[in-house]
């Protein structure tokens, strides 16, 4: 039940995501650099510590 959950919320947010990219591109291109800069990072640096705190 939680997969089916995290798969809708992800579906919902690819979806919000894409709209904003057709309707604002500039700002949308904005937000994907700064995910892919800082966001996407600080998730991995967080799955690798509760891993080693679960270890």
């Amino acid at each position: 039940m939680q997969n089916k959950t995290k798969n809708i919320v992800a579906a919902i947010a690819a979806a919000a995501f894409m709209s904003a990219a057709y309707y604002l591109p500039a700002e949308t291109f904005l937000a994907a650099l700064a995910g892919g800069l800082f966001l996407i990072p600080a998730g991995i640096f967080v799955y690798m510590m509760q891993s080693v705190a679960s270890a």
